[in-house]
């Protein structure tokens, strides 16, 4: 059977993942090191992912909608902290967060036992969509500083519960968290409502996660390495 083949019956990834992990040197086969998708293999070889065979690696990958003031530790020791809203099973499991939302902020965060994954993610430099509601009209869109942008939003205001919800476009979230949290009128904490191509589940609650779609790992990780890197 092909090494590719191999891989993604063993639930190591995508075709797209598998290719990648062959490409970073991280398969290997009977000891040595596999970069071809075209090596077959069989139930006799052994087979690894990162030096941990393949039959015991399933890597998670998880997308957690984080309430305001919880810190991205994974340490479920550590009071108000991501760790904490992770069932025993995830727990057991070496997580990580992808290190970027601020406690103050609240919304969409990507954790995942796949440290490759989370640098290919942290690599491709993608956008944050923030969510601030204000309340009251607004009859225009406050002036922002760096690479803070809006989306095209409408300013007139939920009639229900008087508030203009605003979108804004940011990489710097250090920046971007606290410049809006400080507008005039903002009523409730920014909030992360997309990464790059990844949006956060409409269905997904506070202080609840799912495991990532195959797709949605695949955009994340954006274009595949070049033949040249």
């Amino acid at each position: 059977m092909r090494i590719d083949q191999y891989l993604t019956d063993f639930h190591q990834g995508t075709r797209r993942q598998v290719f990648r992990l062959l490409r970073q040197g991280r398969v290997t086969v009977n000891q040595a090191a596999i970069d071809s998708p075209l090596t077959t293999v069989t139930d006799r070889d052994d087979v690894r992912v990162d030096g941990r065979p393949v039959t015991g690696r399933q890597p998670s990958y998880l997308v957690v909608n984080k309430p305001v003031g919880v810190q991205l530790s994974l340490d479920t020791t550590a009071p108000h902290s991501l760790g904490g809203l992770l069932n025993a099973l995830d727990r057991e499991q070496a997580l990580k967060a992808l290190p970027d939302l601020p406690k103050e902020a609240a919304g969409l965060v990507i954790v995942s036992d796949d440290d490759h994954f989370l640098k290919d993610v942290a690599d491709q430099d993608w956008l944050s969509t923030l969510r601030v509601r204000l309340t009251g009209i607004v009859s225009e869109l406050p002036v922002l500083d760096n690479d803070l942008t809006f989306e095209e939003v409408a300013l007139m205001p939920d009639k229900i519960h008087q508030v203009t919800t605003l979108l804004a476009r940011t990489r710097d979230l250090e920046v971007g968290v606290p410049t809006l949290a400080n507008l005039n009128g903002v009523d409730g904490p920014v909030s992360r409502v997309a990464f790059g191509p990844l949006r956060l589940p409409i269905d997904l609650s506070v202080s609840s996660y799912r495991g990532l779609y195959p797709d949605e790992v695949d955009n994340l990780m954006g274009l595949l390495v070049s033949e040249n890197d």
